[in-house]
């Protein structure tokens, strides 16, 4: 056995070794790259025109220079302009063959459709020092992502020479943007993002790039800047997870190929005692998988927020405080405790269009955790009971440490129901447990978030039971799924949805918009919500997801 494994692993080896030479061998047809500066021009309906000036410096092999753009799903390229430092405009041909020689593609450029994307070429021309211009279109980059638009692009990888520095700028024609409507992000160099005072977003390298760096970049925008944007088929949130996750260089992948096996291994034995519940009895319970637990309509714990929220505690499966607090704004706008709108901040030196609470005459019972939350925001307010998302954003700190507080008291109100109705009791270490119907509950309210994700998809004439659709909303808003909840009762009945949506105070068309300040209004609360994507360091790593691929250089 260790003999086999000893062979194994100088396969890998050889093979990483090899990957290396390989590229050694494609690339280094220069001396350095001393800089490449990126201009993103975005436009109103996600496209965006992007400029290029990349420094090259002893050119002396090769035949052409070209722009990796992979992973462009739902996006297209073109209108690809080539200069060089003469200010020779190149002529754009419709078909970019490789296979001609330096002198045929001297001052000549293509785009070069690929399995994996598309490749910008052009000629190198005469061997020496160059500043090649180039542009081009990339329509669909910015996409909707329901609660906010955006893109996570990757603007330079793995080039023939690592660039001595990359500064990446974000504009829009006519339109400034600032912390109010914009964050930023960066990914995969040493460097640092900002927000300018002329309007526009920066990603820059405050040193060198290696050979195993890349810039990678996260824009996220309000809606309103990109009203006709393709609309993309996952939250923006979800978007940020994948570009927080870190990743490795390819030859780390090759590297650790063995390593990734003995984890998967190591996985079947967590994943089977995490699936596991210990009772309060002391009786061990599994919990099926989502595959195996049946679809419910019927509301968990008759709509007791405090109640799911902490059985879902119990199950492993948190809820964020953001998603907690939406819920509550939610049913509160059915209920006419609030209204939340969009109008004129006449608080502000410049008058603007901004989200707010609006409170009514009526108000929750007290006392409990709903009414102490409803007062959290209540007191905030100005003479017109109006609490504004900007003074929220300004007042984070005092509302986290407030709001952090209630959580608790959520967390402790919750299971002193679950307790009360026989779901949960203490084990001999005086820790809560579910008692064995308990876990039965827990089970269906996995069934009932499983019901929501597909309500479109259910013929169980259930689905068609308006009277229990505010209940929905509010539980599809603790679980992050809001949005697709109301596309699928729109789907399932039109008419229903009209009059439902009035109980909100909006029509059919705002009502998605509805749960957009929902997300808004509820994340506001959070320092981290407001500070991060303002400025400052860049992450060393970054996850799938994104679009482009920004390799390259010399071939």
């Amino acid at each position: 056995m260790k003999i086999k494994q000893k062979k194994l692993l100088i396969f890998f080896a050889l093979l990483a070794v090899l990957f290396i030479l390989e590229s050694v061998v494609s690339f280094a047809a220069e001396d350095a790259i001393p800089s490449i500066n990126i201009d993103v021009m975005l436009q109103n309906d996600g496209s965006a025109v992007i400029t290029e000036i990349w420094d090259v410096r002893g050119v002396s092999s090769g035949t052409e220079y070209y722009k990796a753009l992979y992973n462009m799903d739902g996006m297209s390229v073109h209108s690809f302009l080539v200069s060089d430092e003469s200010g020779k405009q190149y002529k754009t041909l419709d078909n970019w063959d490789t296979k001609r020689t330096r002198e045929e593609k001297s001052g000549t450029c293509g785009i070069l459709k690929t399995s994996r994307g598309y490749e910008l070429c052009w000629g190198i021309g005469n061997y020496g020092n160059h500043q090649y211009t180039i542009q081009y279109t990339i329509e669909g980059l910015v996409k909707d992502y329901g609660d906010y638009a955006g893109f996570y692009h990757q603007f330079i990888s793995e080039l023939s020479s690592a660039p001595g520095s990359a500064y990446i700028k974000i504009r829009m024609p006519d339109t400034q943007l600032t912390e109010d409507n914009a964050r930023i992000w960066g990914y995969g160099f040493k460097g640092e993002v900002e927000m300018n005072n002329d309007g526009s977003l920066t990603a820059f390298s405050s040193e060198a790039l290696g050979k195993s760096d890349y810039a990678n970049v996260l824009c996220r925008f309000d809606r309103s800047l990109f009203p006709t944007a393709q609309k993309a088929d996952m939250s923006f949130e979800k978007l940020q997870k994948k570009a927080d996750n870190d990743n490795s260089d390819t030859v780390m992948y090759i590297i650790f190929a063995i390593l990734g096996a003995a984890i998967i291994m190591a996985i079947i034995p967590i994943a089977f005692f995490y699936s596991r519940y210990k009772l309060a009895d002391g009786t061990v319970m599994r919990l099926p998988s989502m595959k195996q637990i049946n679809a419910n309509w019927s509301i968990p714990f008759d709509g007791s927020i405090p109640a799911v929220y902490s059985a879902m505690k119990l199950l492993r499966k948190g809820i964020s405080l953001e998603n907690l607090m939406g819920a509550y704004l939610i049913r509160w706008q059915e209920k006419g405790y609030i209204r939340m709108e969009k109008r004129e901040n006449t608080n502000c030196r410049k008058l603007k269009e901004e989200e707010a609470i609006v409170f009514t005459q009526t108000q929750p019972q007290g006392p409990s955790v709903e009414y102490t939350l409803y007062m959290i925001f209540f007191s905030e307010s100005d003479e017109n009971n109006i609490l504004w998302t900007s003074d929220i954003g300004n007042r984070s700190e005092e509302f986290y440490k407030k709001l952090t507080a209630w959580e608790s008291r959520v967390k402790l109100e919750g299971d002193h129901e679950l307790m009360d109705l026989n779901a949960a009791a203490a084990d001999l270490k005086s820790a809560l447990r579910f008692t064995a119907s308990g876990f039965e509950q827990a089970v269906r309210i996995l069934g009932f978030q499983k019901y929501l994700m597909d309500m479109g998809g259910q013929s169980n004439g259930q689905t068609s039971q308006g009277t229990l659709w505010g209940d929905y909303l509010v539980f599809a808003t603790l679980f992050q799924i809001g949005e697709r909840v109301l596309q699928h009762m729109k789907a399932l009945d039109p008419e229903h949805f009209d009059s439902f949506a009035g109980t909100y105070g909006c029509n059919s068309y705002n009502m998605i918009y509805l749960m957009t300040m929902t997300h808004h209004i509820s994340s506001a609360a959070s320092p981290a919500s407001n500070t991060a994507g303002t400025g400052g360091g860049v992450s060393s790593g970054g996850g799938g997801g994104f679009s482009g691929g920004g390799g390259g250089g010399s071939r």
